[in-house]
């Protein structure tokens, strides 16, 4: 299983931009401020419990971590900067 998200492809060879949102959003918080970023390819991620990822369930953050780890891996997202609001300060 794996996290729905949104990807918005740029330049190949850049990092890719993860964006992960705050307390009750959705894939769509960080669309504007990533589009600012269009020559880096974006990543708009749903948690579990949110969006298009609103069925999933977890029961802690390693959970969240190991859905998120396997969502990048499914589109091959290697090099990355993540961009959070906190929320996820726990990433390993």
């Amino acid at each position: 299983m794996i996290l729905h998200a949104q990807a918005k492809h740029g330049k190949p060879g850049l990092p890719w931009l993860v964006f992960l949102h705050g307390f009750s959003g959705d894939c769509h918080e960080w669309q504007e401020v990533g589009e600012a970023f269009a020559d880096y390819s974006r990543l708009y991620v749903d948690l579990p419990g949110h969006g298009g990822s609103a069925a999933i369930s977890v029961d802690g953050f390693d959970d969240v971590t190991g859905l998120l780890r396997k969502t990048l891996v499914s589109y091959n997202i290697l090099n990355f900067w993540l961009v959070d609001t906190r929320l996820v300060d726990g990433w390993r």
